[in-house]
């Protein structure tokens, strides 16, 4: 199996208080990348100050090339956000929409057999893959630790585009590790925040539109548990 792990930036800094990132949008693009898995070098796409539509259209346009040629895209959280932002910004929504039920979401298949989110970083740690990078060195030379993507909109403004970049092909080719680890282990583990052990089982990376066969788990416990349709809201009827 090909697999093409896909992500991008966005251009806008998400306020912390700001719970739906919609209610603020357009986000715009800055940059995206794919990591493939017969492929070192991972393809990126990018726009100064950020990706125009037409950019936009072409980044949606190499990743219908890539599912043409057998690959699988996969992301992390990329059904609620990622495709959600590239709709938008390219105003493909219908193949923005094909593309997202069609692809692998990790990030949804825990979501939809346990109730509630989880984080890349956790999941990295729990398969014992180096994480997230957490420093990256600046066009004068300084590193700047502490990287994260919400400092990302704000690095991209300043013209450090290969410290948003290492970070961005850090987080593809992290996510294809994943993968393999996930493949190799059929299931998804990581470690709870009161230090027990948590997997969910994954006997086949389910596209988006499998996942919505996965039986509801028991949310009765939870305040605001996440509903399924609001990862798909963004879709056309």
């Amino acid at each position: 199996m090909k697999i093409a792990a896909f992500d991008l930036e966005i251009a806008k800094e998400i306020p912390n208080d700001v719970l739906d990132w919609q209610t603020i949008s357009p986000l715009g693009i800055t940059c995206a990348s794919v990591a493939h898995s017969d492929s070192e070098t991972p393809s990126v796409w990018q726009g100064v100050p950020q990706m125009t539509r037409e950019e936009c259209r072409e980044l949606v346009g190499g990743l219908q090339d890539l599912v043409s040629r057998g690959y699988v895209l996969v992301t992390w959280n990329g059904c609620s956000f990622d495709f959600a932002v590239l709709a938008e910004e390219s105003g493909m929504v219908s193949e923005c929409a094909e593309l997202a039920m069609n692809h692998v979401d990790l990030m949804l298949i825990v979501t939809f057999t346990k109730g509630w989110f989880l984080g890349l970083q956790k999941a990295l740690e729990g398969a014992k893959v180096e994480g997230k990078v957490k420093s990256v060195q600046l066009s004068d030379g300084s590193t700047l630790k502490g990287m994260h993507g919400s400092k990302a909109p704000a690095l991209w403004e300043r013209g450090e585009y290969e410290a948003v970049l290492t970070y961005l092909n850090g987080d593809v080719v992290q996510l294809l590790r994943l993968v393999e680890i996930i493949q190799r282990d059929a299931a998804i583990s990581w470690i709870s925040g009161t230090g027990n052990r948590q997997r969910v089982a994954v006997k086949k990376l389910l596209t988006v539109r499998e996942c919505f066969d996965i039986p509801e788990p028991d949310v009765s416990w939870m305040d605001d548990p996440p509903t399924r349709q609001q990862f798909i809201r963004w879709m056309e009827p």
